[in-house]
């Protein structure tokens, strides 16, 4: 099994090298699809299988074709859930190529994986620069701003921070009203929330956004939390 899950790897990294050299001939747009199609007919593993697209990511955006590269890093990323670096690099270059709903939703990812990794407050950052690229979008894509919004302040919660959770909370609504959305967020923050006897927990976002952490406070109504899925 060893030997072949090697000969695997082999298969795909030496596609990569044939048609890496065909770089100048306009070839490399299409090389991570390559590496995708070859990956997916081996026994390699999900790390490996990463790593080659993330090889591929480096060389498209050396070569200057940093929207193949995005895509790369997407694939990967897709792979790969619980990994913060990865779900940050593909956020940034999303940023980068003014792509601000793709970026919005891997910043997330990568809060979420920081929290899954144990490490809760660098999941403030990323989740900050998600709900502001999010805020842009308005009015619309109204589901991903509130979910961004009920994130970022569950975090906050969990960090010791109700006012700035709560602050959060009424910042969102602002925006809302002025976008002139109808739609309102809880105005306590997630702790107050949980505090109350006739709260009741709802799921978690799609793609397990932060569930480590909204599994312990309050989410909102389900209907809520189901209508705010990335």
């Amino acid at each position: 099994m060893a030997a072949r899950t090697k000969a695997g790897s082999r298969g795909i990294f030496g596609s990569y090298s044939a048609q890496a050299g065909a770089s100048e001939r306009g070839t490399l747009p299409a090389l991570w699809a390559t590496v995708i199609q070859t990956s997916s007919k081996t026994t390699d593993t999900v790390q490996q299988q990463v790593d080659a697209l993330t090889v591929v990511a480096k060389k498209l955006s050396s070569a200057g074709k940093e929207a193949q590269a995005l895509e790369a890093y997407q694939k990967a990323s897709e792979l790969m859930l619980g990994a913060p670096w990865l779900q940050h690099r593909t956020a940034e270059l999303a940023r980068k190529l003014k792509q601000p709903e793709v970026a919005s939703l891997h910043y997330r990812r990568a809060a979420a994986a920081f929290i899954g990794a144990g490490f809760p407050k660098r999941a403030l950052a990323p989740l900050r620069t998600a709900w502001q690229l999010s805020l842009s979008l308005l009015p619309g894509n109204v589901s991903a701003f509130i979910a961004a919004s009920m994130e970022l302040a569950n975090i906050q919660s969990a960090l010791g921070h109700p006012a700035d959770a709560t602050l959060t909370l009424a910042n969102a609504n602002q925006a809302l009203e002025t976008s002139g959305n109808a739609e309102r967020l809880p105005t306590a923050s997630p702790l107050e929330r949980a505090g109350s006897a006739s709260a009741q927990p709802g799921p978690s976002p799609d793609s397990g956004l932060l569930s480590s952490v909204q599994n312990a406070f309050v989410g909102g109504s389900s209907d809520l939390d189901d209508a705010h899925k990335p």
